[in-house]
């Protein structure tokens, strides 16, 4: 009875060491598969003659923009150049997020896209963008979130227009 009962403790001991190199394993799962977004449109918000932009921004370039959200661009007009400016301590590091430009007038209710960066299980940022109505201002949406699934599609996006004196 006495060797049954050290024998358990011995191989309980054994089984707790070996939880945590088992759970490094499993705590993350890496992304698979492409993501297929399904994007509302709302044709009437948008001008005759817009393209409507659609910028998608992976998981890493997510931390780099964060990194560096401090930094500024200036254009010098006489020189035609462009300036970083950052604050001390940050390296700029650009990012170019994947695009797409769909002419409005071949679009219906909803625009599909499957991402080439994007994978299920990946944090991504969203934005669809194109000129208003009124042919001056813009109107635009931005979403950002985990890809939980292969096929995404949004219900309803938060629209917004820029307010632009326009001629």
């Amino acid at each position: 009875m006495k060797r049954t009962v050290f024998f358990r403790v011995i191989l309980y001991l054994v089984f707790i060491s070996l939880l945590p190199s088992c759970a490094g394993r499993f705590t993350e799962i890496p992304p698979i598969g492409s993501v297929t977004f399904n994007i509302p449109i709302h044709a009437e918000d948008f001008s005759e003659s817009a393209s409507l932009r659609i910028v998608i921004w992976d998981a890493d370039q997510l931390k780099i923009l964060a990194r560096t959200a401090g930094c500024a661009i200036s254009f010098d007009l006489e020189s035609q150049t462009e300036e970083v400016h950052c604050p001390e301590g940050v390296e700029y590091e650009e990012v170019t997020p994947e695009e797409y430009t769909f002419p409005l007038e071949g679009i219906g209710e909803s625009i599909e896209i499957e991402s080439s960066v994007i994978s299920v299980g990946e944090r991504y940022r969203l934005r669809i963008s194109g000129l208003s109505n009124d042919d001056c201002n813009t109107t635009s949406a931005t979403v950002e979130g985990v890809a939980q699934t292969a096929s995404i599609t949004f219900e309803e996006l938060m629209w917004g227009t820029t307010l632009m004196a326009c001629p």
